[in-house]
Order: structure tokens, then sequence, then C-alpha cells
């Protein structure tokens, strides 16, 4: 999968940048935290297509894209939309904006998405230059995004792909020049059989210490990401990364109460980047730090 390169400094050149996942190894979607200052902003003629998401502040905004000149009075929630390829060459913020996040996607996987999921034609579709207006499930996935970067969490990653993807197809079929009746969404064909779902589950416990990536489950199941992460709910009730993360805090538990491992090594054994991230999560998932639980056991 294709990763976005941004174009955040070109661009936010009165802003502070507060977080990025750059560094995070990430599959199909690049984040940033900024704050902006008032001022006149850098012109740029993204590759990639950013999704912003206002989460404080008020402030007047004026834009000027593909041709068209935006006024907007924008409050926390408020979304804006730049497609790829579209030159922006005036943008300026009367005010103040403490946080926004801002979500790039690669055009490329875009017109997959479209092309494989959605069965349509990449070549017909024409992204929105939006701007201020409201969708829940937009502000919804930046708001687990800006999560994601403060505080990961384990499987993180594929949850990161799986609203990727989410927010891919969400933007062509509800902010573009298809009528969403005419992109509808393949409809799930049924849970996953037993066997293909064992394969999976197999798959997972063997390289519970592993980065598992949503392509290499839906490799197991032979099925597309998008189809994979639908179809596995289905059969499960739960997503594939809360599947994972249960299972990473499950081993942990058995091996915290049957052997005397250091914690370090039972955190590495079991998928989690460092003892502290271990420790964190295994508290917030099951009540108690890990030396906590390992002396109850006792």
């Amino acid at each position: 999968m294709a990763n976005p390169a941004g174009h955040g400094r070109a661009k936010y050149t009165t802003g502070t940048l507060l977080g990025t996942s750059r560094n995070l190894g990430w599959n199909g979607l690049l984040a940033e935290r900024w704050s902006h200052s008032e001022g006149d902003l850098g012109e740029v003629q993204p590759r990639d297509t950013e999704v912003i998401v206002m989460l404080e502040g008020r402030l007047h905004i004026r834009r000027r894209g593909d041709g068209r000149l935006q006024h907007t009075d924008a409050v926390p929630g408020m979304v804006w939309l730049a497609p790829a390829g579209i030159r922006e060459d005036m943008i300026r913020l009367y005010g103040h904006i403490p946080e926004s996040v801002h979500m790039y996607l690669p055009a490329s996987p875009l017109s997959v998405t479209a092309l494989l999921e959605l069965d349509i034609d990449p070549d017909t579709v024409g992204l929105h230059y939006d701007g201020g207006f409201r969708d829940p499930l937009i502000e919804q996935i930046a708001r687990a995004v800006r999560r994601e970067l403060v505080d990961p969490a384990p499987g993180g990653k594929m949850l990161i792909e799986t609203l990727a993807s989410a927010l891919g197809v969400h933007v062509l079929r509800h902010h573009s020049n298809m009528e969403p009746a005419s992109v509808a969404l393949p409809k799930v064909r049924g849970a996953l059989d037993s066997r293909r779902l064992r394969r999976v589950k197999d798959f997972i416990e063997a390289h519970l210490n592993e980065e598992l990536t949503i392509d290499r489950l839906a490799g197991e199941a032979c099925l597309s990401p998008f189809h994979f992460v639908r179809v596995f709910k289905a059969a499960t009730g739960i997503t594939p990364h809360r599947y994972l993360t249960d299972c990473r805090i499950g081993r942990a538990r058995a091996m915290i109460a049957e052997s005397r491992l250091p914690l370090a090594e039972i955190a590495e054994l079991c998928g989690f980047s460092s003892q502290s991230h271990f420790t964190r999560w295994f508290k917030r998932i099951v009540g108690v730090t890990p030396g906590a639980y390992r002396k109850d056991c006792s």
C-alpha cells in the first residue's frame, strides 16, 4: 500500500506541528496535529488528498482552490477537504486554531478502492473541494486517529489501516461527483466460513509478537482488506484490531499466571512495544498492573 508524503510544512507556514505519524510505520494514512496562528498560508498543489478536522477554536477562514473562493466561520468539528492535484493559491486565517487534525490519503489507493471495492471506474471520480462542513463519521475517524497519535494502542497500526480504508471509501461516496446511491457498498456476503476464520485466528496466535497488518490477515483469508474487515466483524462481533488486542492481553495474563518470566520479556513476547506500553494498556483493560496481577495469581 502506498503511503502519502504530506505537505503540511509547505502549506502551514504560520502553524506549529504538534505531532505526526511520520515515524510510526502507519500504512495508507499520514496524520498530523497542528496549531495555527492568524495569517496567510503557503500555496500548494498537493499530491495527496488532505482531510482536515478542526478540534478547537473559533475563527473565520478564506481559501481558494480550483478557482473557487470559500468563506467559513469555523467552529470545532468542521471539516475541510483538499483533493490531490487541486492548487490552493490563497488561504487566510482570521484567528487562532489551538488544534486540528490533518489526515493525508494517497491519491492512488483511493482509485484502487473505487475500482476494486465499489466497482466503479476511478477515472470518472472527482473529489469535491469543500470546506466548513459537518460530517460526523469523518470527525469520529479524526478523533480516533488523534488518540492513536497521542497514546498508541496495542494493534494500533491495524486500527489505522482500517480507519484509512473507511475514510477513503466514505470520502468517495459522500464528497465526490458520485451520488452515494450509485456507489453502494458491496454487500457482506455472509460471515467468514469456519475454516478461513480458524486459519486467521491461528495465524494471529502464531504471530502475536509481530506487527500484524490487515493486508496479512486478509491474505490468510484470501479476501481484499476492505472486505475482510467487514466479514471478520460479522463473524466475531469485533474488529480485527480489537481481536488482536484481546489476544495479546489474554496471552499476557496466562504467561503472568503460569510463568516467572520478567514482565519486560512477556511484553515483548505479546507484541507490546515496551514494558511501559504493556503496563499502561494491561491496567486499562484488566484493571490492575501486571505486577499486581502476578501477586494476585500467586
